[in-house]
């Protein structure tokens, strides 16, 4: 527990420090979210262990890279159509050293990782003044969902949710992290509302009350599919980068399904009302 917080200190310091750079400079976003691809596209060939098999893992950790720094270039599907070229010329002129099981899993994997972190830079393209409020309810909204589970299952729990798939996650915690996430969610909306726009925009609660909601059950869902990958390969977390939370890609797996919906949902039905 106690390593638990202090990464999470550590860990929200290091992005308030992003968020506070991205005002002056918004590339700032961009760097941070290839890094958590990158890094997380790593942990997942090392995870399957397809890192060795450099043809496929190379060019994968290359493409989680540069498509968010790039995608901002409107290029994104110049450099999926490159990476998926590749990907196939490798399948076909390495057959003999890589199995289809090991390019389906490295070359799926990665396109769902760096595409769906990156709508995070989408959502700041398509409205910088409000950027910030954007990546922050990107981050937040699955991690308040997590943390009010972890913290309600721990005192509370009883029911197992998916004993097979992720033996501590119980019903008594999913429900107790999809209250917490929307209560303090609407919270943050209504520190934003009140401290930072004040009077010039108007956010619909309404609205931010069901994205968390559904939002606190698809990062749910994000984080059991990649604990039925590790279980699979026997790992009990991707990596240890994190002190008692494991690696960059245990803390964004609840992020891969969210992040999608959300950039999804604000284009039909937005949250800030200019």
């Amino acid at each position: 527990m106690r390593k638990r917080i202090i990464s999470a200190v550590v860990g929200i310091s290091a992005i308030i420090a992003v968020i506070l750079l991205s005002l002056r400079i918004s590339i700032c976003i961009d760097i941070f979210v290839a890094c958590a691809c990158t890094l997380s596209v790593f942990e997942f060939v090392k995870a399957v262990r397809t890192l060795n098999l450099y043809q496929i893992s190379a060019v994968s950790l290359a493409f989680s890279f540069v498509y968010p720094m790039l995608v901002s270039y409107d290029v994104g599907k110049i450099i999926c159509f490159v990476y998926t070229v590749l990907m196939m010329a490798m399948m076909v002129f390495c057959h003999s050293k890589i199995s289809f099981k090991d390019f389906a899993y490295t070359f799926s994997m990665t396109l769902i990782i760096t595409l769906s972190l990156s709508c995070v830079i989408r959502m700041k393209d398509a409205d910088p003044n409000h950027s910030t409020f954007y990546f922050v309810l990107s981050l937040a909204t699955p991690w308040l969902a997590d943390a009010g589970g972890y913290f309600i299952g721990s005192f509370f729990g009883k029911h197992k949710l998916c004993p097979n798939i992720s033996p501590k996650k119980t019903i008594e915690g999913a429900i107790g992290g999809v209250i917490v996430c929307i209560l303090a969610t609407l919270g943050l909306g209504l520190m934003f509302d009140l401290l930072i726009y004040k009077d010039s925009i108007r956010i619909d609660y309404l609205q931010l009350g069901i994205i968390a909601a559904v939002g606190s059950v698809l990062s749910i869902l994000g984080d059991l599919s990649f604990s039925v990958i590790k279980r699979s390969y026997k790992v009990k977390d991707y990596g240890d980068i994190i002190p008692g939370h494991g690696g960059i890609l245990d803390r964004v797996d609840s992020l891969v399904c969210f992040i999608p919906f959300f950039c999804l949902y604000i284009g039909f039905l937005p949250v800030i009302i200019k």
